[in-house]
């Protein structure tokens, strides 16, 4: 049997985009098929101050030696593998949960080290965590049969917040490789998570310059956060609990909500004011008419303008609200006998709604342009090019929103 090689110092993760969605307006880049966090490739030196881990036998690896365990045990760590399908996939695919290293080389992260499979092997040998173990042909690598992945439940994910602390004050360009070497001189880092947000005029996702990063147990993880001074790059960091930090920022979320809230409710809404005696009713309408055609007999009248039509096809009468108040007798006045010529052989008999039915007609109104309100509020105030019902005109919903 091969010797075996365990887990990374740091494992890198990326943080999954909350759905469109959470509380704090955080998004993150989401983890690559095989577990390589996206635009996260390295490229700066690697800082001296932490060219290898404390403790834990690195330093006489090479720094090639040091990144190809760690990315590898990142690979088949428990962070990455609970979320990892592709991976997940490729060990379910044989018995013993063996991956070749012909698939583990196309990983970009650990491509952009090397694609030899002898380097890698040579470098696994070289670890004594006890998770990765190489196959006697040396052509494929698993996860130790005696470290199974834990169960990724509540418990769990608890007991990893535990000992997960929250660093603030990196330098926005750095980069994953950078903060790994720094975290590697930490006794028994197991996992870090560059924070990030989504940058909407570049489209891209951006470091915040805060951190996750997870320890192997929580009194190593007190001592990060109890460091008199800590400092990367001559820049002080900002250290507390994760739990802590979700708490401090759930309240925060929540002195904010509140105060929109009492906002709203200080100011407000304007009522909805709709002119008074501007109702026409009418009746003899054919049971083929359209609303349309409805608008084109009343546009005759010169000098009105209408602001909706309470009409269905199939009815013989319906109803007229214009905008000015006080317009409906006018309008009647201005036909002949209060008959509205709607074509060669018909004509539309006229009358001022009474005050029950002005109400009705109003209230419905109201509460239609009440609703219209609010789902274009729920859309950002975009409208969506949504029909209108009811009989509203579109022609002139400028002048009602106006309303």
């Amino acid at each position: 049997m091969a010797d075996v090689a365990e887990t990374t110092p740091a494992e890198v993760s990326a943080e999954q985009k909350p759905a469109e969605k959470s509380t704090e307006a955080e998004e993150t880049v989401e983890a690559g098929k095989n577990g390589d966090a996206k635009k996260e490739e390295g490229g700066a030196d690697e800082p001296a101050a932490a060219a290898a881990a404390e403790g834990e036998g690195d330093a006489e690896n090479s720094k090639e030696e040091r990144a190809i365990i760690r990315q590898v045990e990142y690979y088949f760590g428990d962070a990455n593998l609970h979320r990892d399908k592709f991976l997940s996939e490729q060990i379910s695919k044989n018995e013993a949960g063996w991956v070749p290293l012909s698939v583990l080389i196309t990983f970009k992260r650990l491509a952009s080290l090397t694609t030899d499979f002898e380097v890698i092997v040579n470098a696994l040998n070289k670890s004594d965590n006890g998770l990765v173990e190489v196959s006697e042909d040396k052509q494929s690598l698993r996860r130790h049969p005696e470290r199974p992945i834990p169960e990724h439940n509540e418990e769990r994910r608890k007991e990893i917040q535990e000992r997960t602390a929250y660093a603030k004050g990196f330098p926005l360009e750095s980069q994953m490789t950078e903060i790994l070497d720094f975290a590697n001189g930490f006794e028994k880092v197991t996992n870090v998570t560059m924070r990030k947000h989504y940058d909407k005029p570049t489209k891209s996702y951006k470091f915040k310059g805060s951190i996750f990063v997870t320890f192997e147990k929580k009194e190593q993880a007190k001592e990060f956060i109890e460091k008199e001074k800590l400092a990367y790059k001559e820049r002080e960091l900002l250290r507390k609990w994760q739990v802590d930090y979700l708490k401090e920022k759930q309240e925060e979320y929540a002195k904010l909500t509140e105060k929109r809230k009492n906002k709203k409710e200080a100011k407000p809404e304007p009522a909805i004011e709709l002119p008074k005696n501007a109702i026409v009713m009418f009746e003899g309408a054919p049971d083929t008419a359209t609303r349309e055609e409805i608008r084109e007999a009343f546009e005759k009248v010169k000098d009105f303008d209408i602001a909706y039509i309470e009409f269905n096809k199939g009815d013989t009468k319906g109803s007229v609200r214009l905008t000015e108040a006080d317009a409906a007798e006018k309008l009647i006045a201005k036909v002949e006998e209060a008959k509205l010529k709607f074509n060669d052989e018909v004509s539309l008999t006229l009358r001022k709604a009474n005050e029950d039915e002005e109400k009705q007609f109003l209230d419905k109104a109201i509460e239609f342009i009440k609703k219209r309100r609010d789902f274009s509020r729920g859309r950002n105030n975009k409208r969506f090019g949504r029909k209108r019902h009811g009989g509203n005109d579109n022609r002139n919903n400028k002048r009602q929103r106006q309303e």
